[in-house]
């Protein structure tokens, strides 16, 4: 799908890939840039991006605002145990396509908010359980051939 019908779609862009180019203009192009800058940083508040401002702050050499590193790390943890219970509650009540639902939610915020090692970690995760699912339906579906 092109990337402007995405807009028209309602389908979600994660990871932003317009925060990576503001990242960028300001890293390699230019770095005095306020108005970047100040564009970036209400990104990165919009979308709770928590490890992703910390990793700014070191690349860029900025000063942490304590208050914000804060404020964004509450809302990913109120976030991160909203998704684990979610997760739980499949694992307990739910069948296999709603636990990799539950996976695959997880680690879409995780990418989302930045935390690139957790995103891979909980990918991996859910492409564990795609692959057990067709696995599982492989037998199902051959039923209908015979």
């Amino acid at each position: 799908m092109p990337v402007e019908n995405a807009e028209e779609e309602a389908l979600a862009r994660i990871p932003d890939l317009r925060v990576a180019q503001k990242k960028f203009l300001l890293h390699k192009v230019e770095p005095k840039n306020g108005e970047v800058k100040r564009s970036l940083l209400s990104d990165v508040e919009e979308q709770e991006m928590a490890p992703f401002y910390a990793s700014l702050c070191k690349e860029l050499g900025w000063r942490t605002d304590a208050a914000l590193d804060k404020r964004l790390r509450e809302k990913n943890e109120a976030k991160m145990k909203e998704l684990q219970e979610k997760l739980e509650d499949a694992e307990k009540n739910e069948g296999e396509s709603e636990i990799r639902e539950a996976l695959q939610a997880k680690a879409e915020y995780l990418a989302q908010i930045g935390d690139r090692e957790a995103a891979v970690e909980a990918t991996k995760k859910t492409m564990e359980k795609t692959v057990k699912l067709l696995l599982l339906s492989v037998p199902y579906l051959v039923s209908f051939l015979i």
